[in-house]
């Protein structure tokens, strides 16, 4: 056992053993003593240096450092994710989650934004929406979704389309499928009714300097002139208008932060100009499915600092997919395949697909609804139902509901098992100006409401009559059955 005082260095500083006696392994030298596979022991001096990949980091706003055996396009990569990070962090159809924090993009329809509970859907995730009957309202939302992206892309490019690959647009749309009149068929935005567009005429010529609109801003309300008290009036208003401008200033903070968030877009008009080559992109399903993933991979390396949205309308729909689609090991390896490649791009892709369930099997449902993050099911009303609420809703058609909307699956909560299914909670409309999407409630008819609070006194003045009538009339009474409806009056 050796000794040592204390303050003692041993080795002079070096590493190594040398100075201490009995310490030398027999056979090793010590000159030459390396660990395994691992090289020489490092001077003092190349210690200091980085290695592994803090060399290949780069400090914003320092000098950029390449590891030795490396070559210059490691850091050329590092910026160039710094510029996507950047484009899409300014990207209009973005926004953080106000539950989670995760960034999504909207669907083009506010309320099912709000349904979604994260004011849209998350980038890297998937929704399906599913249909019962022979309607086609899920393809309005597939519409609208598409419409969405084209209106993103557009306001980057100061709303000019080129026909060249290279434009200055934020965002594109793959679409798989052959038909291309889909994008002829994209609605446009919606600019309000004749009242608005007069009232939105009539501001602009306002907002002009003229003299005439100088006197009228200048000019005194009568009111001011007649009273003595005028001046506790001009209070009250300076007031009202302070109050006034504090409310329209924070709504308008709050609507300005994501103004370009959210259209709402005319079902009954279309998008001019159509969509051009580079602002969507077309994949035949009919494809071999290796085919269609590579395609789809090549379109989203090609367009680069942009958002993807990935749209599949009418899935398995017979008049466009083969009958071998139908078997479980082509359709889900599709839909996996596509989910895969979302998952790889997750900071910049989403998938938004729809399916009319009456052509599906069991499993083969159940496996869809397992390999999408949101699923969505529209059940619309049968005939006899939308007659009854026509009848109701009379003197206010607008309040008139087409279906159910049932909520089975929620992107990033039914990932960490939170089972939140609402059934029958929700009901929508397809509107002119919008896909509104409303709680549901069952309304009371105030007709059969009234004819049953008159029928009481209708039986007993009846009655009353046949007893002056006939003798016998106690003894029918006897064996008819007793009328348990009493009036409210009596």
């Amino acid at each position: 056992m050796s000794f040592r005082k204390r303050g003692e260095v041993l080795n002079n500083g070096r590493g190594g053993s040398e100075g201490i006696p009995g310490r030398t392994p027999a056979g090793m030298n010590n000159a030459n003593r390396t660990l395994p596979n691992r090289g020489p022991i490092s001077s003092p001096q190349q210690s200091r240096t980085l290695t592994g990949r803090m060399q290949n980091m780069r400090v914003s706003g320092g000098p950029t450092t390449i590891a030795p055996g490396s070559t210059a396009p490691h850091s050329e990569m590092g910026t160039v994710r710094d510029e996507e990070n950047s484009v899409l962090l300014n990207h209009p159809g973005i926004r953080p989650s106000p539950l989670s924090g995760t960034f999504v993009t909207s669907t083009g329809c506010e309320d099912l934004d709000k349904v979604l509970t994260h004011m849209g859907l998350p980038l890297g995730h998937s929704m399906l929406v599913e249909e019962e009957g022979t309607t086609e309202f899920n393809s309005i939302l597939a519409k609208i979704f598409a419409a969405q992206g084209i209106v993103y892309n557009r306001l980057a490019s100061g709303g000019k389309t080129t026909g060249g690959s290279n434009d200055n647009g934020n965002t594109h749309l793959i679409v798989l499928s052959f038909y291309q009149m889909f994008a002829k068929e994209l609605p446009g935005l919606y600019k309000g009714s004749k009242k608005d567009i007069k009232k939105s005429k009539i501001s602009d010529e306002q907002s002009k300097l003229s003299i005439q609109n100088l006197a009228e801003n200048t000019s005194t309300p009568s009111r001011y002139k007649d009273f003595k008290i005028a001046w506790k009036y001009k209070l009250a208003d300076e007031e009202k208008e302070k109050l006034n401008a504090k409310k329209s200033t924070n709504t308008k903070e709050i609507n300005d932060e994501y103004k370009d968030y959210n259209h709402q877009f005319d079902i009954t008009s279309r998008i001019m100009p159509a969509p051009s080559n580079s602002e969507i992109s077309f994949i035949s399903p009919n494809l071999p499915i290796s085919t269609i993933l590579t395609q789809v991979e090549q379109i989203i390396k090609r367009q680069n600092n942009k958002l993807v949205r990935i749209i599949i309308p009418s899935f398995l729909h017979p008049a466009m997919y083969q009958a071998d689609y139908f078997s479980l090991s082509k359709s889900i390896s599709l839909i996996h395949g596509l989910r895969s490649i979302v998952k790889v791009h997750e900071d910049r892709c989403v998938l938004f697909a729809t399916v009319s369930t009456d052509i599906l099997n069991k499993l083969l449902r159940i496996q869809l609804e397992n390999l999408f993050d949101a699923v969505v099911d529209l059940e619309p009303f049968p005939q006899d139902m939308l007659q009854f609420l026509e009848r109701i809703y009379k003197s206010q058609p607008n309040k008139v509901q087409h279906g159910l909307l049932h909520v089975l699956k929620l992107p990033v909560f039914s990932e960490r098992g939170e089972m939140q299914v609402k059934k029958s909670e929700w009901a929508f409309r397809n509107g002119r100006k919008r896909f509104e999407i409303d709680e549901w409630s069952i309304p009371v008819d105030d007709v059969e409401s009234s004819s049953n609070a008159k029928q009481p006194g209708t039986d007993d003045h009846n009655h009353g009559n046949e007893g002056e009538t006939s003798h016998n009339h106690s003894n029918s009474n006897a064996t008819a059955p007793k009328n348990t409806k009493i009036s409210l009056e009596y």
